[in-house]
């Protein structure tokens, strides 16, 4: 990487660099050679030749009636940076305060087809760590047709991760797959069978997912009180069945 380059990366403008850069190599130099030097027009070195002494790059002496420039020991530019560190550190946490206030807000990921429902179940197992548990309201079609909608990824990955799930299904799961799972299925009465309509729900993490069958659309939702608040309605629901 070019010295320019990086003294630009620690924040010095591209000017101010040449300005500096000129003024380590040739030595002491006035503004008319500095301007030779870097091929800058005298107005900008007047510009740039004050923020460098600000930032202790650039020292004076006068020789004769001469005033001269030179370049103060490259020493200087690691105070800067650590300056600089020391800087951001004060201004990190407003920053993260606002950048909390923004992610605070829903952020919705809309998919699309039989690939944008596997990615729903992809996402879970993604996003959730070994031993964490999440919730579904489970349309029976995900068994009869688990082979078009879910992954082997996913399979895999839920077992590596001995990830725990709570179900809310109904009676005509049961002719699809065997329930073997460990403590987790509840059975929705069928006067209140709320999966005739083909859709899943899925609470993870910060996450709530809904995959519309009918139409093999899905919608992903990331929000941590939206999430929080459909898991506690899921318990409450469960723990009556």
């Amino acid at each position: 990487m070019e010295t320019n380059d990086i003294l630009q990366k620690i924040g010095l403008s591209k000017e101010e660099s040449a300005v500096y850069l000129a003024l380590l190599h040739k030595g002491n130099l006035s503004i008319s050679q500095i301007s030779a030097a870097t091929k800058l027009y005298r107005p900008e070195v007047y510009k740039v030749l004050p923020k460098l002494q600000e930032r202790n790059l650039v020292n004076t002496t006068i020789k004769g009636k001469r005033k001269l420039f030179m370049a103060a020991s490259p020493e200087k530019l690691a105070s800067l940076l650590s300056s600089l560190g020391n800087d951001l550190n004060r201004a990190l946490p407003e920053m993260l305060s606002e950048f909390n206030k923004k992610e605070k807000r829903p952020f919705t990921i809309f998919l699309d087809g039989t690939e944008g429902v596997r990615k729903v179940y992809d996402d879970i197992v993604a996003t959730l760590k070994k031993g964490d548990t999440f919730y579904r309201y489970s349309s029976p079609t995900i068994l009869k047709k688990r082979g078009y909608y879910v992954s082997e990824n996913y399979t895999k990955l839920r077992d590596e991760k001995q990830l725990e799930r709570y179900v809310i299904t109904n009676e005509g799961s049961k002719k699809w797959k065997k329930i073997k799972f460990e403590k987790s299925v509840k059975i929705i009465p069928k006067s209140f069978d709320l999966f005739e309509y083909d859709i899943t729900q899925l609470i993870y993490g910060d996450k709530i997912a809904f995959v519309d069958y009918n139409t093999e659309t899905a919608v992903i939702i990331e929000n941590p009180m939206i999430a929080e608040f459909q898991r506690k309605i899921f318990k409450l629901l469960f723990q009556k069945l």
